[in-house]
């Protein structure tokens, strides 16, 4: 059964080892997600399946919105729910901070990431010209979304089931 709990400075080193799992090209060091949750907004929310880590997701949450610094999932746990059971338990969390949104960065050419964040009710607010540059030297643009989290708002849930 896939569980999600909250994830502290002292679980840095496991987050860094799903990070660079998810973000083979772009891997972040235990002292980097240390940093992140260090500071005084800060939280993560791990995914689990029994003893098995299966991804994970670091927020900043200065109100009016929580913003998704990284979100990732396990090559071999995706296509399973793990993104949608991250997001669900971060949305419950951002309302619980009285957030009105989620805000995130996603690279243009990661679809599988824009299909997940655009099936739960994000849109896209702005883009980020040339912000993530790739091996090959090219560079891709960031497009920004957002998830409206309204009062009583239970249109995240109800997409989450379908």
């Amino acid at each position: 059964m896939i569980a999600v709990g909250a994830a502290g400075p002292a679980d840095a080193a496991l987050l860094a080892a799903l990070h660079e799992a998810a973000f083979p090209d772009d891997p972040w060091s235990a002292r980097a997600v240390g940093e992140i949750l260090a500071m005084p907004t800060a939280f993560g929310r791990i995914c689990h399946e029994g003893a098995a880590p299966l991804g994970f997701v670091l927020a900043l949450c200065a109100l009016p919105d929580c913003e998704i610094v990284t979100l990732g999932v396990a090559p071999a746990a995706r296509r399973r729910g793990v993104g949608r059971a991250l997001l669900a338990d971060l949305a419950a969390c951002a309302r619980s901070l009285g957030a009105a949104g989620i805000v995130l960065e996603a690279a243009e050419d990661n679809a599988a990431a824009l299909a997940l964040y655009r099936a739960h009710g994000f849109v896209e607010i702005g883009r980020r010209a040339g912000y993530y540059a790739r091996p090959d030297r090219t560079a891709r643009a960031a497009l920004v979304l957002r998830l409206a989290l309204g009062e009583g708002d239970t249109a995240f849930q109800l997409r989450e089931q379908t």
